[in-house]
């Protein structure tokens, strides 16, 4: 399988190149408008470089294309695509507002093409886990709370990547960066839409534009609470390099996790008293797994287990959440959005 790899001077492109290099996948082309890790990576996957989407579609056919870039460049690049019939990945948050990310997915469906989107805790050893304790998903919810707290913006600009300190390019700071992946995993768990949002974000830890510390909070229409907590505050180091912790109540069960840890009490069984499983909270782990999966799914001819319409529901929520924080916390209702499709 012939494979391209688009804006590679993204920060978690170097997550994704074990997965590639496996037998079986070649990497033919990447590009790199920034100019910056370009050379590199195509020298390790021995491999043409272009200075641009345009020049690397113009000059190569893949099978299938990984794609990141700049938030607002993200619509742009999954067109290209879209109008060349290549199935596709596309980063996350796939534009910085959702009706960005409903047009491409209309353009999508209607020409019949793949596209994924990384929203990865869709899968792994914490949703199967999560799964197993509750015995199916999506499961009645009662309570839902994540806490995922990384370290500063200026691991961003130390990467070449200082557009993610600007709100007008990164569209802001914690929430749609790593809120995105919580968000989509309360509409995963509970199976339905949520109707009111409402947020308040900081930028008191960093100073900068974008918030550094954020909550947001959302009611599904049966009246289910799920609360998201993100920040840019962690002082990571090569020993630790984030906080993630939650806490998630169901009609069978009282989860809590954190630590590489995931402690439960059955509620019909609380004769058993806690009960814990090892499981790993690493989430660069995830990147190798959804190469493997999405290029299985794309073989296969089956629909994405996460994409532009799982992205648009999550986007609905998102600009909700930035709406609330500017109204000063007020709730906000969520326009058009929708339960988990099968």
């Amino acid at each position: 399988m012939k494979i391209a790899l688009i804006e590679v001077s993204h920060w978690h492109v170097p997550l994704y190149l074990p997965a590639l290099e496996q037998p079986g996948l070649e990497v033919v082309a990447v590009s790199d408008s920034d100019r910056l890790k370009g050379s590199e990576i195509a020298t390790r996957l021995g491999c043409k470089e272009y200075n641009s989407v345009e020049n690397l579609l113009a000059n190569e056919q893949p099978d299938f294309v990984f794609a990141f870039g700049r938030h607002p460049e993200l619509p742009r690049i999954g067109k290209l695509l879209v109008e060349r019939r290549i199935p596709f990945s596309l980063e996350k948050p796939c534009g910085t507002n959702a009706d960005q990310v409903a047009e491409l997915r209309k353009l999508a469906e209607a020409a019949g093409v793949y596209v994924a989107v990384p929203l990865n805790f869709r899968m792994g050893e914490v949703l199967d886990t999560l799964s197993e304790i509750n015995g199916t998903l999506p499961t009645d919810i009662t309570n839902f709370a994540v806490r995922f707290i990384v370290g500063p913006p200026s691991r961003y600009i130390n990467a070449g990547a200082s557009w993610m300190t600007d709100p007008a390019i990164a569209g802001g700071g914690s929430t749609i960066n790593v809120g995105t992946h919580f968000i989509d995993l309360f509409l995963l768990l509970t199976g339905k839409p949520v109707s009111t949002v409402s947020a308040m974000m900081s930028s008191r830890c960093h100073g900068e534009q974008i918030e550094d510390h954020s909550v947001v909070t959302m009611r599904s229409e049966d009246g289910t609470v799920g609360v998201v907590e993100t920040g840019y505050a962690f002082p990571s180091a090569a020993d630790i390099k984030r906080e993630f912790t939650f806490t998630i109540g169901s009609r069978k069960a009282y989860v809590q996790g954190g630590n590489d840890q995931i402690a439960y009490r059955l509620r019909d069984q609380l004769e058993l008293g806690t009960q814990t499983r090892r499981v790993p909270f690493d989430t660069d782990l995830f990147y190798p797994l959804f190469v493997d999966k999405v290029l299985g799914e794309m073989a296969a001819g089956v629909k994405p287990f996460s994409g532009l319409r799982e992205a648009e529901d999550m986007m609905r929520i998102m600009d909700a959440a930035y709406a609330s924080a500017r109204a000063g916390g007020a709730a906000q209702l969520v326009q058009n959005s929708s339960p988990v499709r099968e």
